[in-house]
């Protein structure tokens, strides 16, 4: 009642305004009166009185109370953290190169990027990217194949395998020896080999991000690659 703007609070006032419109209905009458919460006055005592006696057993509610929205979804959080698994159904994709719950990593992932930079890591890690598999599949595009001819315009193709951008790929391929085609490494995601004290190789992610960037192909203003490609 003391933060009518709060979630919990309109909806405390808005059962009340409920309440006294019914009793109205059958003949009873109101007259409400705002006092000091440390006022000593005789209805206070009546009415703490009467809380206690409404929370003793066999006087509680068979209804579970009204819960702010925002309550809900943080008992949910915390449920799903115990639990250490995403909702099914929920990043597919992004949980097939990172199997790390979103946290601290997440975070140092996205903020290390100004916010383009950013927006091409985005696409990649979740899979809804400009590239023709995807864009074929909502229906941009009439096929999924890659420009160069070759094979379906993948991320893994677009970044590993696809002849149109060799001379760009170079510095991204030498950041490992061992890994060169894992998503995983090159997309700063905990792969299922990894041990459990892990964390994102923030180089090989910026020389991704790099690469991605000297193609022109995630840019939504590039309508073409460059002419010397």
């Amino acid at each position: 009642m003391s933060q009518p703007q709060h979630q919990s609070g309109q909806v405390s006032i808005g059962q009340l305004y409920d309440a006294v419109h019914t009793l109205r209905k059958r003949g009873n009458c109101f007259l409400i009166t705002w006092v000091p919460a440390d006022g000593k006055f005789e209805l206070g005592k009546r009415a703490k009185t009467a809380a206690r006696q409404a929370t003793e057993q066999g006087c509680l509610p068979q209804e579970q109370p009204y819960q702010a929205r925002s309550t809900t979804i943080n008992i949910v959080r915390a449920e799903q953290q115990e639990n250490k698994t995403l909702p099914k159904g929920v990043g597919k994709y992004s949980k097939s190169i990172d199997t790390a719950l979103p946290g601290k990593h997440t975070r140092t992932l996205y903020d290390t990027f100004k916010r383009a930079e950013a927006n091409i890591l985005v696409q990649l890690r979740t899979g809804m990217v400009l590239l023709n598999k995807y864009l074929h599949q909502i229906g941009a595009t009439e096929s999924d194949q890659c420009v160069c001819g070759k094979a379906t315009e993948t991320i893994e193709h677009f970044l590993f395998r696809c002849t149109r951008w060799t001379t760009y790929r170079t510095q991204m391929l030498q950041q490992t020896e061992t890994r060169r085609g894992s998503l995983s490494f090159y997309l700063g995601g905990k792969a299922r080999s990894d041990p459990e004290q892990w964390k994102p190789n923030m180089d090989a992610v910026r020389a991704t991000v790099k690469y991605t960037i000297a193609t022109g192909r995630l840019d939504v203003e590039t309508e073409h690659p460059p002419d010397n490609l």
